[in-house]
Parts: C-alpha cells; structure tokens; sequence
C-alpha cells in the first residue's frame, strides 16, 4: 500500500511552498499520527514538530476533545452558513468568546477559513469603509517588508517576499512598502535606540509622498514569522498607532500566527498598549484542526457599517465562513488553552526556549538568534565577523532543515535562518532535546562545509 500511495501522490496531489520537479523525484513524508509535540510518518519514525506543523497546532497533536466536539457537531448539524440571514450556536459562541479575548473595542468577528482569505477580507474592509465614509481614494495599504500576509493574490500583493510575487505579477496596485522594524539589520542603517524608532517614521515619509488621502491602512504583524520572528523594539507599534491616527489611517494586526498564546498572551499586540481597529486570526483559533480564520473588527467600525441603513448590503463573506463543525472544534481548542493554562505557560518557556537556543551560538555558520514566546529563528551566516549570509544558490537552511529531519526534528528553513515555533505544550526537557537536534544537525552542515 504504502508504494501504490506514495505512486498516487506524485500522480495527483500539487504541493504547494516546494519545488514540484523536486517533489516528483523524492517524494514526501506522509504523516499518520501525532500526540502532544510529535508526529509519526508511514515508516514508523518518530519526529519532534519543532514548528507546530504550520504555525498552528498550538495545543498540540491527537486531542480526543476536539475529536469529539467536530463528531457532535456534524452529528447535529454538520454545515449552517453565516451569511443571508443564517447561524449556529457554535459560530454564535465562538465569536463571543473571541471577542472577550480581544484587546478592548474589538467586539465584531467575521469568520472566514483561514489567514489568506482573513487578509483578502481585510483588503475589502479597508475599500468598503473608506467608500462608506465618502472617501472611495483612501484604499491604500501600507505593509512592511518581508512580511507575510498569505498567497491569495490581494494577500500575497501585502505580503513583502518577492519569491511570492515572481511570475505572479502583476500584483495587487496600492500596497506602499516601509522598512520592518530589524534593529540587528536595519533597512534605513540605523542604529537603537539612538534613531529614536526612524524606521516607524518611514510611514510618515509615505503618507507624505502618497497622500494621507490614498493610504487607508497599515498591517503589520506584532512579530514577523515567516519573515524570521522579528520582534519590534519598545514604542515602535505605539509611534506607528500616532501616525495613523494623525492621518486617519486604520491599524490592522495580523495575529495569524502570533494569536492565542503563542507570545504568551492571547493576541501579541497586547504586549503593548495598542488597539489595533482590526485584527486578524486563523491557526492558533483551531489548532489546525479544523480551517478556520476571521477578522475582528473594532465597534467604531462596524458601526460604519450599521450606519449606512437597510439599503446597504455587505456583499462580503464565504462559503464556509463560520462553519459550525470548524467553530465546534475552535470552542474545544479554547476550552484546552484555558484549562491548562497554556497562554501563561509560554509565558514561563519562553526564556526556556531562549536560553536553550542560545546555546548554540559557538557554531561558525550561527549569526544572531533571534526569540519572541515560544518561537524562534537561527540566522545562518557564511562570515560571523560580517554575518554575510550564505550564498541562495547554496540552500544552507534547506540543508539545516533535512538534518535536523534526518535527526527527527521538523523545523522551516526561511532565507537565510531555521525557525522552530513548537505546540505550547511542549515541556522544559522537550525544548533542550529541541535545541540538541538542532545542534546535532548544525554541526552536520558543517562538515559537509569543511568547518
């Protein structure tokens, strides 16, 4: 069997963020089961989920609670939409507890299912409230570099990675691009905290050349994470609020990969004082469960859109946006954050993880290491006097993420660094045994190099 089906996925399945010629000549790794922080493939080997699949399995794998929650649901009603007039108790309940985690004012949720079409939303959002406000211009949007807002067409013109523009184009017009907050590698070479956050002031320089009445929004994530877990310094998110609320320009956070708990609150951007007017969710909501995402709008927002009377119509939504069967298995993903307490938890492992990772900070292709919660990113560097980074072409944390595979580790091989970003409930012991596979397979690599 494991043959026929290992013929039939080269035959049929497309997969996405590798290369297909690739693809077709290795072959993958079919996963079977997982429990806690581990996974197993069709061969039976064991590995260490050092990056909670995608981002998203916060709770950890082979949860029975889920597992019945989605089985009541689809016995009860398996599909009910949100949309023309319709709900469910599920949907109905999950949006309120949604709500209550939310940094104060963000009271209204719209489902969607999952980050891309989140960001696709926002992108609607943004064009309809400015029209509804008589101000059809103001639909720009302004997004960092290296961020990375999905791979939609609308969301991945927001994302800043060119390898999701090339061959795509052309791209989404009215996005504006402004230096992330990199203070170990800054974009406007500068140096904190003597540049006194100019990179936050970039986005005054925009609106400036632009034109406050063409830009509508800003997004940013409360720390990058496909962009290399980049933190921003204190204030940074604060001065951006200032600026937009100078010149009338919405904030959204995109929480997809930092909400529920993943920094050790339920949203990141309560780590500061900022209220964003949307904020964005999707993996952490379900633990990957079930697809879920949504969109959590600010009342003074949504008010806009109770203002404009019985004759508006929000042509706005999807199929599944709130499916029961999916908010089912979101209200039972909560119930396990909640009962064992596991939002605080990273709070307590994140220096754990930081410490540990730090460690391997002796290794000759090992720049800065980088932590925010319980994620993050290990620079891979070909001159650590320089920290010049490796040549692509050489694909060293392609070759970081297969030995530490080999070693039965999954880590994300980024640009130029490994990101780990483990379920919340791995333990103190699991993190060192993290951090000693990941060890193992640096020191690997530099063999292979000659070091």
């Amino acid at each position: 069997m494991e043959r026929e089906l290992a013929r039939l996925d080269r035959a049929h399945l497309i997969h996405g963020f590798g290369s297909p010629a690739q693809t077709d000549r290795d072959g993958t790794v079919r996963l079977v089961k997982g429990r806690g922080i581990w996974v197993w493939d069709s061969e039976g080997r064991r590995y260490m989920d050092g990056v909670a699949s995608l981002w998203n399995v916060n709770v950890g794998h082979g949860r029975a609670e889920i597992a019945r929650a989605v089985a009541a649901q689809v016995r009860a009603i398996e599909y009910a939409p949100t949309l023309l007039g319709f709900s469910s108790e599920p949907a109905i309940r999950l949006a309120a507890r949604i709500a209550r985690m939310a940094p104060k004012g963000l009271t209204r949720v719209l489902f969607t299912g999952g980050g891309s079409e989140s960001n696709e939303t926002v992108i609607r959002l943004v064009r309809l409230l400015s029209s509804l406000r008589g101000k059809p211009e103001k639909s720009g949007i302004v997004a960092l570099t290296r961020a990375y807002h999905g791979s939609s067409t609308g969301a991945a013109s927001l994302t800043g990675l060119e390898t999701f523009h090339r061959h795509y184009e052309p791209m989404m017009s009215g996005v504006f691009r402004m230096p992330r907050p990199h203070c170990h590698r800054c974009e406007i070479q500068r140096e904190y905290p003597a540049c006194a956050l100019a990179c936050a002031d970039e986005l005054e320089a925009i609106v400036a050349r632009a034109g406050a009445d063409r830009i509508g929004a800003v997004i940013a994530e409360p720390v990058q994470g496909v962009g290399g877990v980049i933190a921003p310094p204190p204030g940074w998110l604060e001065r951006v609020r200032e600026i937009c609320d100078r010149h009338d320009i919405l904030l959204v956070a995109d929480e997809v990969i930092t909400g529920f708990g993943r920094l050790g609150k339920n949203f990141g951007v309560q780590l500061t004082k900022v209220i964003p007017d949307m904020l964005v969710f999707a993996k952490g909501v379900t633990s990957g469960y079930v697809p879920l995402g949504g969109v959590i709008l600010h009342e003074r927002l949504f008010a806009t859109l109770l203002d404009a009377g019985d004759d508006f119509v929000l042509h706005h939504g999807y199929t599944y946006s709130g499916h029961p069967v999916a908010c089912a298995a979101g209200l039972a993903n909560l119930d396990i954050l909640e009962r064992e307490d596991l939002v605080r938890g990273a709070r307590r492992k994140a220096p754990i993880l930081a410490r540990a990772l730090r460690r391997l900070a002796h290794h000759p292709i090992v720049g800065e290491i980088r932590t925010a919660g319980l994620m993050g990113a290990v620079e891979l560097v070909q001159d650590r006097a320089t920290e010049a980074p490796f040549p692509p072409e050489r694909k060293i944390p392609w070759r970081v993420r297969q030995a530490a595979l080999e070693r039965g580790l999954i880590l994300r091989a980024g640009t130029s660094f490994v990101v780990a970003c483990p379920p919340l409930v791995i333990t103190a012991e699991e993190i060192d045994d993290l951090a000693r596979r990941l060890d193992e397979a640096l020191t690997a690599v530099e063999r292979e190099l000659g070091l």
